[in-house]
């Protein structure tokens, strides 16, 4: 596996201490935002509220084009994010991830906070090979934006749906390991990094159907800012998070919970809904889920986070023990067709595009968000080229076993016999 820390190295953004003009322009977290100078109508402020954005927006300056609503996530006061498909009129019409932030009084000191603790934290995550990297980071329009790689593959609820029925456990097993090793770099951060949003359309396995990666990071929680969700009502949070976040508590145990709870939906077809107070048995729901496995979820999943696991490490050795129990490294993971398949797969009927016209040709603004993390694409696109070109040690067949040193004796032996039947030859012709 390439060495998380393989990526280089981005430098921590710097944001400017004078505003930038705000006409038709995306501009940098600063320490305090400028007063916007555009018409209302045109910035996506209409009467004193936003604008709903729509497919086909331009942002940055013409540089980012919207195109598909994947999900939004609703917090507290007004705060929600959105998720949305795009193209960057900078690298080629390049497809990328935006995630769009609304959140009120934007432009006070904490919210700016807010904003530059998540940029940083997420830049250094997407230096790990399994997360997609943070490409740049602006505010337009009244609201902040977060661009991210896009990643090609297929998400485990789409690869649930497609097959029809429950993921085999290995597989399962074999992905709770992939993702617990982006917990722990995650919880090695200072302060550390809560996800808060795993669950199956998250979570992406690649073309080669071995590797799976974690996307679609909250940016409310990767700035710390649990005061948007302590008191959000059970009914608005999915349900592969703990009982405990509904009252702001935030911690690695919650990706730990969310990664179980999405698990037991890939090797049960159903979601993790607790039925008088707990959560049904795996094996009930599939009787092919090995006691073991059955162990690690219901530890997991218990209602009460110190009775959990407490740490990734902690997962990480069970998870091990267990693989190593089915024979998980000999595993063979169903290849799926080459195709770029959406992240997080949203009926088309959500939002229909309005705009027919042609992107403009972008404009220069300023970018030194951008420039503060220097995360190349023709340097992903190289790294991805040669994992194409050369297969994976994992991939090759295995080696027939041998015994070296006979074979080498043997191989001496067959030569001295050789020598001495020329000698002799040699010897009765003369």
């Amino acid at each position: 596996m390439t060495d998380p820390l393989a990526r280089e190295t981005p430098v921590p953004p710097t944001f400017p201490s004078t505003p930038t003009p705000a006409v038709n322009t995306a501009t940098p977290f600063p320490a305090s935002m400028p007063s916007s100078t555009t018409n209302p109508s045109s910035s996506g402020i209409l009467g004193g509220a936003l604008r709903p954005l729509m497919p086909g927006a331009m942002l940055r300056g013409g540089r980012y084009r919207l195109q598909e609503l994947l999900e939004r996530q609703e917090w507290l006061n007004g705060v929600f994010e959105a998720t949305w498909s795009g193209q960057d009129a900078q690298r080629a019409g390049a497809q990328v991830i935006i995630c769009e932030l609304v959140i009120p009084e934007s432009s006070s000191a904490a919210v700016q906070s807010m904003l530059r603790t998540a940029t940083m934290t997420l830049s250094s995550i997407g230096r790990h090979p399994r997360v997609p990297a943070l490409l740049d980071a602006f505010s337009d329009q009244g609201r902040s934006f977060f661009v991210f790689e896009m990643v090609e593959g297929e998400s485990l609820l789409a690869r649930l749906r497609r097959s029809g029925r429950a993921l085999p456990e290995q597989e399962v097993v074999e992905c709770c390991l992939q993702i617990v090793d982006v917990l722990e770099t995650m919880a090695q951060q200072t302060p550390p990094l809560v996800h808060g949003l795993i669950r199956p359309e998250h979570i992406v396995v690649t073309r080669s159907g071995s590797q799976y990666l974690l996307t679609n990071f909250s940016i409310v929680l990767a700035g710390g800012a649990t005061q948007f969700i302590s008191g959000l009502d059970r009914s608005r949070l999915s349900p592969y998070l703990p009982p405990e976040f509904m009252r702001g508590a935030v911690d690695s145990r919650t990706d730990l919970y969310s990664l179980l709870a999405t698990a037991y939906h890939l090797v049960t077809g159903s979601p993790p809904t607790a039925m008088s107070g707990s959560i049904a048995p795996a094996q009930r729901l599939n009787p092919l889920v090995s006691s073991e496995f059955e162990a690690i979820l219901s530890k997991g999943l218990r209602p009460i986070a110190s009775q959990r696991y407490q740490s990734p490490a902690e997962l990480r050795h069970d998870l091990l023990a267990l693989r190593s129990a089915i024979g998980g490294a000999d595993s063979v993971v169903e290849q799926w067709p080459e195709q770029s398949i959406p992240l997080s797969p949203r009926p088309a009927s959500t939002l229909a595009s309005t705009s027919t016209q042609a992107p403009a040709s972008p404009s220069p603004v300023p970018d030194s968000v951008a420039q503060a993390l220097p995360l190349m694409l023709g340097a992903v696109l190289e790294e991805e080229e040669q994992r194409l070109l050369l297969p994976r040690p994992e991939d090759l067949p295995p080696m027939r076993e041998s015994n070296d040193t006979l074979n080498a004796a043997l191989w001496v032996a067959g030569i001295l016999v050789a020598l001495i039947a020329v000698v002799i030859f040699a010897r009765g012709l003369f």
